[in-house]
């Protein structure tokens, strides 16, 4: 039996991934059993490895016992294709031993006492079998397969050390089987197809004594192993701050601080909306541009414009963005709609904002942002969840919403999130005299001031502007706007 002195039962063993420990409520609970469930090529074994390798990488002694699932060798081969892999580490402080021929030739009862031999022997803090659920089929007998689980649960309450149980459950089973009675946490990952891309996820079923972050978290597999993007969630309502007076940042475009009656709220969301091609992404790098020259920070995320496409705009009206760039004022972002996934996105706003300290934020479009959410509630919960994570970090939003109208009747935003935004402008295409002229007023402005005047919008080649109001029309949001004189007024 491997002695070791109490310890504190909220020890946590991180896992090398800050994401994943954010997940896990701050690591995995130390001296627990975790089982790893998931079907083939779902990313189990990988996980249990890198997590193995980054505890060796601390001094810690790790043992890894395989039954059918990987032979050793074949095991490491495949590692060392991951950042992750130190070969110095292997044998000493990574000990790899095969379970699976002595279930085969001798039977549960003499497995047992290898596992127990070995761990004894070589006290490590970290084990694990994969695959676990394997050694049900070679035992062939469910009531031999419990026992053998029940017995090795009495040992591995005494070991002292963190045991991973590693198998290809599909969600069906977790109820069946005597491994997750026993578990004091269950893991499961997950790759399935959305549309024609393999999307995977992980999501904690359990986890004793553990604060967890619920719900199914995004990761991919590249060269550095696995990387976790949690669940986009709520931040906490501490993290709203005291109240404070209003402070009113300039937009840079010429008239519409003068509609808002002073400019937008510091840190507020504001939705821009318009049909295709009235300007809404020009407002936007416009007002970037306008906030970069005045030393704050900007990030403009886009999830339609190349950056190539931002930079040739930018140019046509005089703005020169790579000198903002070095300076370390602007950046500008591009992720492909097509690859795009909603969390690992949002992930990745937050992480850019809070690391450039950026006072202003663009992100082109909503509508993208949308295609790869599969229902307009998570779409509200995830514009939500950024407004709010972003306001705590001081920072201002635009957010460009195209609407499908040309002309005609006038909707609200899409997908609910016009409700979530503290300022929504609209952007409208009008027809005066046989010509398209654009029109734009504040629909909303959440605890402020602002005119209700529909101004006319036009773009020049020093960018948007907004000019008088529309006084000799009536009728303006439906697009097709009629004079005044045809509308005398009555007695």
């Amino acid at each position: 039996m491997i002695s070791h002195e109490a310890a504190d039962v909220f020890e946590r063993l991180r896992t090398g991934s800050p994401a994943l420990d954010r997940i896990l409520g701050g690591g995995i609970p130390a001296r627990s059993v975790i089982v790893v469930a998931g079907e083939p090529g779902s990313g189990k074994t990988i996980f249990t490895l890198q997590l193995l390798f980054h505890h060796a990488r601390q001094g810690r002694r790790c043992l890894y016992f395989t039954t059918l699932s990987e032979p050793a060798l074949k095991l490491i081969r495949y590692t060392q294709l991951f950042a992750f892999f130190d070969q110095t580490l292997v044998d000493e402080q990574i000990v790899f031993a095969d379970l699976g021929a002595t279930l085969r030739a001798q039977g549960p009862d003499q497995a047992l006492i290898e596992v127990i031999e070995r761990v004894e022997r070589l006290e490590p803090s970290l084990i694990a079998i994969d695959s676990f659920k394997a050694i049900h089929g070679l035992l062939g007998d469910q009531a031999r397969g419990r026992a053998f689980v029940y017995d090795l649960a009495v040992h591995m309450a005494s070991w002292g050390a963190t045991t991973l149980l590693v198998g290809e459950y599909p969600r069906e089973e977790i109820a069946r089987q005597p491994e997750f009675a026993i578990a004091d946490g269950i893991i499961r990952l997950s790759n399935a197809l959305q549309e024609l891309t393999a999307v995977r996820m992980m999501e904690v079923l359990k986890m004793r004594g553990a604060d967890y972050v619920t719900g199914r978290h995004f990761f991919e597999i590249g060269a550095d192993g696995l990387t976790f993007y949690p669940r986009v969630h709520m931040p906490s309502e501490s993290h709203d701050g005291p109240a404070s007076p209003i402070q009113r940042v300039s937009t840079g475009v010429t008239g519409l601080d003068e509609l808002l009656r002073g400019g937008l709220p510091r840190a507020s969301a504001t939705i821009v909306q318009g049909g295709t091609g009235i300007g809404k992404t020009l407002l936007g790098l416009q007002f970037l541009v306008h906030g970069a020259r005045q030393g704050e920070p900007a990030v403009f995320f886009t999830l339609e414009e190349t950056l190539g496409q931002l930079r040739t705009t930018a140019q046509t009206f005089g703005w020169d963005l790579s000198t903002l760039e070095a300076q370390g004022l602007l950046v500008l972002s591009y992720t492909p709609p097509v690859e795009l996934s909603a969390d690992r996105f949002l992930d990745e706003v937050q992480r850019q904002v809070a690391s450039l300290g950026a006072r202003r934020v663009v992100l082109d479009s909503l509508n993208s942002l949308s295609v790869g959410v599969p229902s307009e509630r998570r779409v509200r919960e995830l514009v939500y969840a950024l407004t709010k994570h972003l306001h705590a970090l001081g920072s201002t939003l635009l957010m460009s919403l195209e609407i499908a109208e040309l002309l005609g009747a006038a909707q609200l935003s899409g997908h609910g999130v016009s409700s979530i935004a503290d300022n929504v402008l609209v952007m409208r295409y009008v027809e005066v005299a046989g010509r398209l002229e654009r029109a734009i007023s504040v629909l909303k402005a959440r605890g402020i001031a602002h005119s209700t005047e529909l101004r006319h919008l036009t773009i020049s080649s020093e960018g948007v502007a907004v000019g008088a109001p529309f006084k000799e029309f009536r009728g303006v949001l439906t697009g097709i706007p009629t004079p005044m004189a045809d509308h005398p007024q009555a007695d």
